[in-house]
């Protein structure tokens, strides 16, 4: 039986999500491949997500982008941390390659921490990238007024240049280092319960709207979900937060339901621009009420994406934070709906893809 490797990246939830989509669907469809995965990612997440059949080795390999919360990053912290990490470089890539000897690793995918390719070309083992950008192009977007960062740009660009393939998501960015691009349709997950299954046991009135404030594993400061009272005619829903009891707003336990079928079932989602949120949100055919998340260079990528696949409308932060969305609901909802639709079985493709590669090599 050969095995795949997949390092996933503990940034944010998206990454995650994505990747455990494309391994439940490749263990389904090639169950003579055997998968684990690598991560530093929130474990509760694996738990409700990944194929239990697939063991999850905790280590960190990237850093992200340290961040305040979802809306607020710290790039000079995200510099420090990153070089804290790059000073056990050696030692991570030398014991990731030796793991990747000893246990027979066939290929290697990763999604997208740079150290996984740095180890996998160490060990002699193929590798190749499921991401819609790397972490090379993200910094030299972020680091515009910081100086000397050479090293880090220069060290992820290395550890990049030593992936085999890159296999592109929807709104991409740029692969500086990575020569061989193909692309994959979206990769998203899609409810697959009925909106009475969701909205009975949380005792939603059937004359309210039902609005999913999502901000994904990075949670949002300063919210004051205590505004949404005054919002008529909708419910909220959160998967975090504690209030004084508010009748409109229900606070989720974690896992009480699957977060595809919140998706799909809400009327609007309340977010930031994700990749993870959006191609659900777009999946699903559920609006999107967002606000920017800063210079974060995928933000135009994705934000250009729910302008022409969904419903979608902008709120400033300091709006946001205030709980004053009623108009801006309202508005949403008035939007036609988009035209164009977009292909969303990529982690169909990826499976198979991945499948014939790991077969070719």
């Amino acid at each position: 039986m050969k095995l795949l490797r997949y390092y996933i990246s503990g940034h944010g939830l998206g990454h995650a999500s994505r990747s455990c989509q494309i391994i439940n669907t490749l263990r389904s469809r090639h169950p003579e491949l055997a998968v684990q995965v690598v991560s530093d990612a929130h474990p509760w997440f694996f738990q409700g997500a990944l194929d239990p059949s697939v063991p999850v080795r905790r280590r960190t390999l990237d850093i992200g982008v340290v961040q305040q919360d979802s809306l607020v990053m710290q790039v000079a912290k995200t510099l420090q941390v990153y070089r804290e990490l790059l000073r056990g470089k050696e030692r991570i890539v030398a014991e990731e390659a030796a793991s990747m000897k000893d246990e027979g690793v066939s290929l290697v995918v990763a999604d997208i921490p740079a150290l996984a390719f740095a180890a996998a070309a160490r060990a002699g083992v193929r590798s190749l990238g499921i991401s819609n950008f790397t972490w090379d192009w993200i910094y030299q977007g972020l680091v515009k007024d910081h100086r000397g960062v050479e090293d880090v740009l220069q060290s992820l660009a290395a550890d990049y240049a030593q992936a085999d393939r890159m296999l592109s998501l929807p709104f991409a960015g740029e692969f500086p280092a990575i020569a061989t691009v193909e692309q994959l349709p979206l990769v998203a997950r899609k409810g697959s319960v009925s909106p009475e299954e969701i909205r009975g046991p949380l005792q939603i009135p059937d004359n309210h709207r039902l609005g999913l404030v999502s901000f994904g594993g990075f949670g949002l400061n300063r919210l004051d979900l205590e505004a949404l009272a005054s919002i008529e005619g909708w419910a909220f829903i959160c998967e975090r937060g504690t209030v004084d009891p508010i009748d409109n707003l229900r606070i989720l336990s974690p896992g009480q339901f699957s977060y595809p079928d919140l998706v799909a079932t809400a009327d609007a989602v309340i977010t930031k621009p994700g990749y993870g949120i959006v191609s659900e949100a777009i999946a699903n055919r559920t609006a999107v009420l967002y606000t920017s998340r800063g210079e974060f260079p995928e933000q135009a990528l994705l934000v250009a994406g729910l302008k022409r696949y969904a419903r979608s409308r902008y709120i400033d932060n300091e709006q946001l934070r205030s709980g004053r969305w009623q108009q801006d609901l309202e508005l949403l909802l008035t939007q036609a709906e988009p035209e164009e639709t977009l292909r969303s079985d990529g982690d169909l493709v990826a499976a198979d893809r991945l499948a014939e590669i790991i077969g070719d090599w």
